[in-house]
């Protein structure tokens, strides 16, 4: 695999699996990936033990491994000022911020554009979310059940529309 994003910094604030999974493939390409958690809870992804039926209760957890691959990572409680002026420290030297926090959460802890780029004005600030970062469903967190019907209604509307058009490579065996 080509190392593309060698030399690059990338400070991932982030839980669970959509923002982290973006993460890993940064690191997969080259990229120094320092992933910040809570010091003593970790990212929340961590408690979870079962998922789609299957059980994760032994040594490794596959949730964590698939999605934090390749990276460093450092306990910092980012509510504390002290934790956020490390956090600080740490985005002076960092070319990418990633975060899935919601908005309001990143306006409370300090994480927010603004504030990441008070520091750093050349920091590529990339923020993941399952409706956008404007407009009324900005807050919504990604794992309420509106967030799930949405992603389900798309995934069937997605499955639809891929039946009902013929395949090329179908329609071109058979007509030939």
């Amino acid at each position: 695999m080509h190392r593309v994003m060698e030399g690059v910094r990338v400070l991932e604030v982030a839980q669970f699996t959509f923002v982290p999974s973006a993460g890993a493939v940064l690191a997969d390409w080259g990229a120094d990936v320092i992933k910040v958690e809570h010091p003593t809870r970790g990212d929340a992804q961590r408690g979870l033990f079962t998922v789609g039926g299957a059980s994760n209760t032994g040594q490794i957890n596959f949730l964590m491994e698939h999605a934090n691959r390749g990276k460093r990572s450092i306990g910092i409680d980012i509510q504390s000022p002290d934790g956020r002026a490390l956090l600080y420290e740490i985005v002076k030297s960092s070319d990418v911020f990633l975060t899935n926090f919601l908005p309001a959460a990143r306006r409370k802890l300090e994480i927010d554009v603004a504030h990441v780029r008070a520091v750093n004005p050349k920091i590529i600030y990339a923020r993941g979310s399952a409706y956008g970062v404007r407009g009324p469903e900005a807050e919504t967190r990604p794992a309420s059940g509106r967030a799930r019907a949405a992603g389900w209604a798309a995934s069937a509307r997605a499955t639809a529309s891929r039946r009902s058009r013929p395949d090329p490579r179908t329609a071109t065996r058979s007509a030939g």
